[in-house]
């Protein structure tokens, strides 16, 4: 891989509301995700591309970088909207002055968006095409067409503006060392209410295989990791996934499930934001990121501290 470092991770999010009051929510769905760790949500309420400006200023000023040597703004978003939205990013650009800010999306990935776009970040750079690029991420969830509790009370959508800086060759934020993923077009096919343990079976399997793949070829083990660093889902779910990944729980890091809710693709990326400002890792601290989309898609990171 190349030196790419993340940095100048900013976030905003709308109007905090309780878990409790989710609407149509079920009391035993309710009683679920409290148990879970679940307290509130966000809901934006303004278009999220109002926010892109404040939110990407804010990011090259952390990260050190002017916009006009930004060479490429990924956009990322599970609700993008075609119609709508197509033209927020080269906006963005000449609102900011990134005039020469090639636009790009990943948009299938779902909650693995993020790592979706650090891999077609490091192709970037890889091949010479960039050296700074601008990730920017917009989900804000349309209650008429899904709900905001997540398929079995895992965790409720927290609407979410994302941007951070990714640099070639970054001295500061955290270094990607490795991301691989794993797609099991299976998973999306079986019901839950007939095919639970094949599900959970071919869940584990992959999970488990893929973070294997990422010690194996790294050369780092569960030992070598500070932390592992996972979706803000419930914490039952997570000591599961931790048992798959190898790693003791309390290396988990758990504060943001209260605190935010599950951020659609931006919770790993907002979790190594808040390590760091809390001085939770160190220069030098591997962490092991994982991620996963729709139930059928899996990603792998391994990141250090800078």
């Amino acid at each position: 891989m190349t030196a790419l470092a993340v940095d100048g991770i900013s976030y905003r999010h709308g109007g905090w509301r309780d878990v409790d009051d989710l609407p149509a929510a079920r009391p035993d769905q309710i009683k679920a995700l409290n148990a879970g760790g679940l307290r509130r949500y966000s809901v934006l309420d303004r278009p999220p591309r109002e926010w892109y400006a404040e939110c990407a200023t804010e990011s090259l000023e952390k990260a050190g970088v002017a916009p006009a040597d930004v060479d490429a703004v990924v956009f990322i978003s599970s609700t993008f909207a075609a119609y709508d939205d197509h033209a927020d990013l080269i906006t963005l650009a000449h609102t900011l002055g990134m005039s020469h800010a090639l636009p790009l999306g990943v948009f299938l990935g779902q909650c693995t968006n993020f790592s979706q776009a650090l891999m077609v970040i490091d192709g970037l750079f890889r091949a010479g095409h960039a050296r700074t690029v601008l990730l920017v991420g917009a989900d804000a969830l349309d209650e008429g067409r899904a709900s905001r509790i997540l398929d079995g009370n895992l965790s409720v959508f927290s609407d979410t503006v994302f941007t951070c800086v990714v640099t070639a060759g970054g001295a500061s934020g955290f270094r990607l060392r490795h991301v691989r993923h794993r797609v099991v077009p299976e998973l999306s096919a079986l019901d839950p209410a007939r095919q639970f343990l094949r599900i959970i079976d071919l869940f584990a399997g992959n999970l488990g295989a893929l973070c294997r793949a990422t010690y194996e070829e790294t050369g780092h083990g569960p030992d070598d990791l500070a932390r592992l660093v996972l979706a803000n889902l419930a914490v039952p779910v997570l000591k599961n996934y931790a048992a798959v990944a190898a790693v003791p729980f309390d290396r988990v890091p758990a504060a943001n499930i209260p605190r935010f809710g599950h951020c659609f693709a931006y919770d790993q990326l907002i979790t190594l934001s808040t390590l760091a400002e809390r001085d939770e890792v160190r220069p030098g601290d591997l962490l092991h990121v994982v991620g996963v989309g729709g139930n059928y898609v899996f990603s792998s990171l391994l990141v250090s501290r800078l």
